[in-house]
């Protein structure tokens, strides 16, 4: 696990909401305070959706649990934007399946992408600071930390690349 502590919120929350890296990634939760609470659960509902949607939950044939970032960013940009900023807001996203077991196997840390529960990357802003924790989660019990640093890499290499750092 691995917190960076980001200087240009506005530069970051523009990224946020309109850079394809974040896109591409699944909300898991999302929580607003601002004069009320918002709370948003990225679960798929998938009894909203008919069948011209179905790209959107089940791309390649899988089904999907939670909602793509890309999907409904807006919705969270709603909940921010206004002349006052939020009391605080956080942003809990995991990365795609497909993602997961690419970026397992190419690794060359000693684990398979079938013991890869979740990559985590999580967003929080509370008026003072905005701060990105990344985590990972194993299906497995295991002591070595060797693809925890390279997740954590990974993320603060893209940052930069993305000139939110």
């Amino acid at each position: 696990m691995n917190s960076i502590d980001i200087t240009d919120t506005g530069k970051f929350v523009k990224a946020l909401l309109s850079e394809d890296f974040f896109a591409k990634t699944l909300l898991y939760y999302a929580e607003i305070k601002g004069a009320c609470r918002i709370e948003i659960d990225g679960r798929i509902n998938k009894d909203f959706y008919d069948s011209e949607d179905e790209s959107l939950i089940t791309p390649g044939g899988r089904a999907l649990e939670y909602i793509r970032w890309g999907n409904i960013r807006n919705q969270f940009f709603e909940g921010i934007r206004g002349s006052r900023l939020p009391l605080r807001f956080s942003v809990s996203l995991i990365m795609d399946p497909d993602f997961i077991f690419e970026f397992v196997s190419s690794s060359g840390a000693g684990i398979r992408p079938e013991e890869v529960e979740s990559l985590n990357i999580n967003i929080m802003y509370d008026r003072e600071k905005l701060t990105v924790t990344t985590g990972n989660s194993y299906k497995i019990f295991t002591l070595d930390k060797s693809f925890e640093t390279i997740w954590d890499a990974f993320v603060h290499n893209t940052f930069k690349e993305l000139d939110i750092l």
